[in-house]
């Protein structure tokens, strides 16, 4: 007998937070990469329901992506969608992705939080010098950055 009280509180606990992580509702979990980030190759997105069937070859973005550079986007499974860039993206490019007007999970839910992530490569950086690391200099050399 005192286990059915043990048993009804563990019951209602998990009711409760079932009922909770429902009316959430479905979202973007995680979105990388996000705010100034160098040598940015790929943008991977989580999202927290299934959004497509596994195996289903579309080629449907869930992003409108605004960016100067190319890329593709492909989805690596029923929740994540990921974006290869063409090239690395060099210094000085910023891109936001939104999420499409409409777009709803497998189930048919529509998606609730944050819904435009960006991010930026900032600005430029030193890739190179010559003369190189470890080379002797003279008081009045002249330096090639790049």
């Amino acid at each position: 007998m005192q286990r059915l009280p043990a048993l009804c509180l563990i019951f209602l606990m998990v009711t409760v937070a079932g009922l909770c992580q429902a009316h959430e509702g479905a979202r973007v979990e995680s979105f990388s990469p996000q705010g100034t980030i160098k040598n940015i190759q790929q943008v991977t997105v989580r999202f927290s329901e299934p959004m497509t069937t596994f195996g289903n070859p579309r080629n449907e973005s869930p992003f409108t992506i605004t960016c100067p550079e190319n890329g593709s986007g492909r989805w690596a499974d029923v929740k994540n969608w990921v974006f290869d860039f063409d090239r690395d993206l060099p210094a000085g490019v910023g891109c936001s992705f939104a999420i499409r007007d409409g777009l709803k999970t497998l189930a048919g839910s529509d998606l609730v939080g944050e819904r435009v992530f960006s991010f930026s490569t900032g600005g430029p950086a030193l890739v190179g010098s010559r003369p190189g690391n470890g080379k002797t200099i003279d008081e009045d050399q002249i330096f090639i950055l790049v």
